[in-house]
């Protein structure tokens, strides 16, 4: 369920390019791309916009080309909070053009975004974002409801036990508009070379992704057979014995283990769903947008993250485990 902005557009840019059913000589109709994926537990929402553009050549090409996909500072874009149908608050997103963007299929290292660093609500409000062209009087809408929270009975507040030999599961009731859920565990350690260099690391445990029932009362589960926690650091981190490796004192204050829980709106699966790669030989995908008068994904997500020490058993096990023990974890 973890879809990259750059693959959503990749995937918008070949529904545009590749169309054979688009007339070429048609006078130019102007149409933004909206994508944006409010979270209540973000302190920062990002929002892109950009053009959705089609030429006579190649697509690809003309995607490498910063005037095909980014407009410039000629955008008014706001969001409005909306509760019991009336607009209770108003906020103005500020364009920013200063964050890198890696390599790919569109122009880059420059990008173009929209911030807005207000709390997201989840108390029943939904958000409109409003893109509005000051030079050609363009505009472009989309309304979201908004996932609220999750409240995670397991893992329970103790430290992180991967070392009995038994599976856990990790369970959640869904809440409102959410239907896609997906839960990743990330370990964090930091390694010292003989030299005393510092590095920081990450191994991701991911899950498979959970689709939830029409019943909020049914809980979303996700079971671990706790052992593979070593095999999966066995498989995934090189022995090296020039270096130690710990986990304490990591950076953000960060503890060894996240559990990263990942719930989507409805909207987010249908188009989850519609852009994955295809099994079957029909490769065609109709266009699914939530925008008015434009293309793209305007909706919300939840990433909710719970923070564990490994327990004592757990930590002793790195040293006995087969997987492990020529790792070098020194705690």
């Amino acid at each position: 369920m973890k879809i990259r902005l750059a693959s959503i557009l990749s995937g918008l840019l070949l529904v545009w390019g590749c169309s054979d059913e688009i007339d070429l000589t048609a006078p130019y109709r102007e149409i933004s791309a909206v994508y944006g994926f409010l979270n209540t537990n973000d302190s920062v929402q990002y929002i892109r916009v950009s053009k959705a553009f089609l030429g006579d050549g190649n697509v690809y090409v003309m995607a490498q080309q910063e005037d095909s996909i980014n407009y410039g500072n000629i955008l008014n874009v706001k969001m409005e909070r909306i509760r019991n149908n009336s607009v209770v608050d108003s906020f103005q997103l500020t364009r920013i053009d200063t964050l890198p963007k890696d390599s790919g299929t569109f122009y880059y290292p420059g990008q173009v975004l929209y911030a807005l660093d207000h709390p997201i609500l989840d108390d029943g409000s939904k958000y409109r974002i409003t893109v509005r062209n000051t030079v050609t009087g363009y505009v472009a809408t989309s309304t979201t409801n908004i996932i609220p929270d999750i409240r995670v009975d397991v893992p329970s507040p103790s430290d992180a036990d991967f070392a009995t030999r038994l599976p856990i599961t990790y369970y959640y009731l869904p809440t409102q508009y959410s239907k896609i859920h997906d839960l990743v565990i990330v370990f964090r350690y930091r390694e010292i070379s003989s030299s005393g260099l510092v590095s920081y690391h990450e191994v991701d445990i991911p899950f498979n992704e959970k689709i939830n029932s029409s019943s909020l009362s049914l809980p979303i589960e996700f079971q671990y057979y706790r052992p593979d926690f070593f095999i999966t650091l066995g498989q995934t981190i090189p022995e090296d014995p020039t270096v130690i490796r710990r986990v304490d004192n990591l950076p953000n204050g960060y503890k060894a283990v996240e559990y990263r829980f990942y719930c989507g709106s409805d909207d987010l699966y249908t188009y989850y769903q519609l852009t994955r790669p295809s099994d079957g030989i029909v490769q065609d995908r109709p266009l699914f947008t939530t925008v008015e008068n434009g293309v793209g994904l305007f909706t919300s997500r939840l990433v909710h993250s719970e923070f564990r020490n490994l327990s004592a058993n757990t930590r002793a096990a790195f040293d006995t485990s087969a997987y492990t023990r020529n790792l070098n974890f020194v705690f």
